[in-house]
């Protein structure tokens, strides 16, 4: 099982732009009350900030450790590595909780997104999987994708590599312009992704994650999602006034005439 996380990063630039919180008066007592108010606000989100980058990190460590068991190697069932990863998690890693269902998808069963389910399957030689996992430690939820190739077929190998690279220039154009809108980004991936030789595979490439469950307290909703139906800027907050944190997913799709597999990476997009 060979995870691809090599090669030169294509060279992209955008501009950042820094924004200064503005000075807030405390004359009286009226405008004192409502500083504290804010600073409290500010400081539970830092707070939330915090929690779900070390959240991340736990599924980054839960990862390395899948790996190394070499779960993925030919002559495995879906379904079979499926259970020895909840295993490893809970004994591992504390947790029987996952926010959304977990995903071992190998082979031809790569060109579907998560809403599909897809039959279990035995991995091959020179086949391509990927793990997709969404573990909540504690009360805070983790979002967290790779894909692995068996073998040496360097088409796959190819595209395994691809994604990270893809991944790295879509969320350095979001930063570059945070304020976007939903339909923005997902433009923005598709482009990438043909630009570099692949079709993008899924009707939204990012979508929220916090406390668990984020989808309880925000919904379902178009704005959650950055799809073409969302043109409202990424960066407003929830309807209740929460930061709202997305994850940007990178599903690409091979050329049919090469072979019927993609892959898929996802990581954090505003953290």
């Amino acid at each position: 099982m060979q995870r691809e996380n090599k090669g030169a990063l294509p060279h992209y630039s955008f501009p950042v732009f820094l924004h200064h919180p503005r000075s807030i008066r405390t004359g009286s007592r009226k405008h004192f009350t409502r500083s504290q108010t804010q600073r409290a606000n500010v400081a539970e989100t830092l707070s939330l900030d915090r929690e779900l980058v070390q959240a991340h990190d736990t599924a980054v460590e839960l990862f390395a450790a899948i790996e190394s068991k070499d779960f993925l190697k030919a002559g495995e069932r879906e379904n079979d590595i499926n259970d020895k990863i909840f295993e490893l998690a809970a004994a591992s890693f504390g947790t029987r909780k996952h926010w959304h269902k977990r995903l071992v998808r190998t082979g031809s069963n790569t060109i579907h997104p998560i809403h599909v389910d897809t039959p279990d399957r035995v991995l091959q030689e020179d086949d391509i999987g990927f793990i997709d996992l969404g573990p909540v430690f504690g009360k805070l939820e983790a979002d967290f994708a790779r894909t692995y190739v068996i073998g040496n077929d360097q088409a796959k190998h190819d595209l395994a590599l691809a994604l990270p690279h893809i991944f790295a220039v879509c969320k350095e154009f979001y930063v570059s312009r945070p304020d976007m809108t939903g339909a923005d980004l997902y433009d923005f991936v598709c482009k990438t992704c043909k630009e570099f030789g692949y079709v993008y595979g899924n009707e939204y490439c990012a979508h929220l994650l916090g406390e668990f469950a984020h989808k309880t307290r925000y919904g379902l909703a178009d704005i959650n999602f950055a799809r073409p139906e969302n043109n409202t800027p990424m960066s407003d907050p929830a309807p209740n006034g929460d930061k709202r944190y997305w994850v940007l997913e990178i599903h690409i799709l091979q050329d049919p005439a090469i072979g019927t597999y993609g892959g898929f990476y996802e990581d954090l997009l505003n953290l």
